[in-house]
């Protein structure tokens, strides 16, 4: 066990240096601060929380010098960036190196997830994966709430497949913790209480429903009061109540006109149907305007509705125009022969991964953990919009998956005794 562990570090570490290489080398020759949207409102906020500034809208206020509350994003990711301002590092380099951090973190998680998965070889072939795939790394570079999300998806997946193999109510408890720490990094993973609790909950026939129920409310109740302290202080703090984030109406209507409805960005997203007409207010008075917006051009477009959420799934899975979102993708700082390289690797991990899960249905191993991710980031841009990024959640269940295949072809072509003993 020791020797696995040490593997693992090694694997871990070979993942840290991937990540810094590609930040020095080629995202961050030179020093600078103001990155375009996303990263720009992650760094800045992460400054201001560090100043003791709470939770403010880092637009308005590094702009314009106005304090506004702040909710575009949940917390999760703001908050660990602050640990690196709070002791000095908080230049957009910093943060990105604070970022490679934590995903060598992610490394290290997804190889224990691929233990609990299928035992230690699993483990080591998922963490090497994960150590070289750009679509890990690329979020670490960029300053991405997504880097976070991978790690809480890897820690997601470990404690799901513990309770599954302990359902005690302290077990419960830590999936409810996990699912409450993944909505507080991204806000649509709230949906795991229905798609991950709730379903492994059922599953488990050897109790009866009553202490199948109980363990679901223990697994709610933990989620709930994860949560809570982000979610409560909202309902005050703007005009309008406010839960996780403000983002769902600004999201509906980049993703519902028509440069989205027809080619050539159908099922993407523009920049060009929020700027017209901004409506006044605070971030939540706006998110409200919006929402009615995107609704009503949703209801006068209802024929193109099921185009549109096609093309956003299969922008999002690379099944529809994959060259041309990768193209797209640089709108995020990645790189275009980089993502070439990650698009190829996606491609082979998820035929790969079609093969590990029957293998898992074969060994009687639910698939319910990986499956919600995936199901996760389906509910997510069916609802918004298609693009590579918002896959983050599920690439952790895509290698885990491949990571099981390749093991379970090893063992057949070199044969030994099953990887857990």
């Amino acid at each position: 066990m020791k020797r696995w562990w040490l593997w693992l570090g090694v694997i871990a570490v070979a993942g840290l240096g991937v990540r810094v290489a590609y930040v020095l080398i080629f995202q961050n020759p030179v020093n600078f601060d103001d990155p375009p949207g996303d990263p720009f409102y992650y760094h800045h906020a992460a400054n201001l929380l560090a100043d003791g500034h709470g939770f403010v809208h880092p637009f308005d206020f590094v702009q314009d010098g106005v304090t506004e509350p702040g909710g575009d994003h949940p917390p999760g990711y703001i908050v660990y960036l602050a640990m690196s301002s709070l002791v000095g590092f908080r230049t957009f380099l910093e943060h990105q190196l604070w970022s490679c951090v934590l995903g060598a973190g992610t490394v290290a998680m997804v190889g224990v997830a691929g233990r609990e998965i299928a035992g230690p070889r699993t483990g080591l072939i998922a963490a090497g994966i994960t150590a070289v795939y750009p679509n890990f790394w690329f979020f670490d570079a960029e300053v991405l709430s997504e880097t976070m999300v991978q790690f809480v998806a890897a820690v997601t997946v470990v404690v799901a497949y513990r309770f599954w193999r302990r359902p005690t109510p302290a077990m419960a408890a830590g999936l409810g913790v996990a699912v409450g720490v993944a909505t507080l990094t991204r806000s649509e993973s709230i949906v795991l209480v229905g798609l991950l609790i709730a379903p492994l909950a059922c599953m488990l026939t050897q109790f009866a429903w009553k202490r199948r129920l109980q363990l679901l409310a223990v697994g709610t109740a933990a989620t709930v009061v994860v949560i809570s302290p982000w979610v409560i202080p909202n309902l005050f703090r703007f005009e309008e109540p406010v839960t996780l984030s403000t983002t769902l109406g600004p999201a509906l209507v980049v993703a519902n006109c028509d440069d989205t409805y027809y080619e050539p960005w159908v099922g993407w997203w523009s920049f060009d149907c929020i700027n017209e007409d901004i409506p006044p207010g605070d971030a939540s008075e706006q998110d409200l305007e919006y929402r009615e917006r995107g609704l009503e051009y949703i209801s006068d477009h209802k024929s193109r509705v099921p185009v549109v959420v096609l093309a956003r799934i299969g922008r999002t899975f690379g099944l529809y125009a994959p060259s041309q979102q990768i193209f797209l993708d640089q709108v995020e700082l990645r790189e275009l022969e980089a993502s070439r390289v990650g698009l190829f690797m996606y491609y082979s991990l998820l035929v790969a991964s079609v093969f590990g899960a029957i293998t898992l249905r074969r060994r009687k191993v639910p698939l319910t953990p990986l499956l919600a991710l995936i199901g996760t980031v389906l509910i997510a841009v069916t609802l918004t919009f298609g693009q590579t990024r918002y896959r983050a959640g599920a690439e952790v269940a895509f290698v885990l998956l491949a990571a099981v295949a390749f093991d379970a072809a090893l063992r057949e072509r070199f044969g030994g005794r099953d990887a857990r003993a």
